[in-house]
């Protein structure tokens, strides 16, 4: 079963920010340790940026698939 994803990133508002978003939540966790559970981290600051910078509420792949572990 594939993994459902909101669907707030099918809008053309989301996909118009959301390179910039990255490049942002990248800058943000430049010196943080990419290992298990980086992925948990890095949602949290997308989603932050999402919603303070563009106001758009993002719910998370983990938000999205509550029974999926994730790491």
């Amino acid at each position: 079963m594939p993994l459902k994803k909101d669907p707030i990133e099918d809008t053309d508002r989301f996909k118009a920010v959301i390179d910039d978003v990255e490049k942002e939540v990248d800058k943000m966790l430049k010196n943080k340790k990419r290992c298990h559970g980086f992925c948990h981290l890095y949602w949290a600051a997308k989603k932050e940026v999402l919603l303070k910078k563009y106001g758009i509420e993002w719910r998370t792949p983990a938000q999205m698939n509550p029974g999926v572990h994730f790491d």
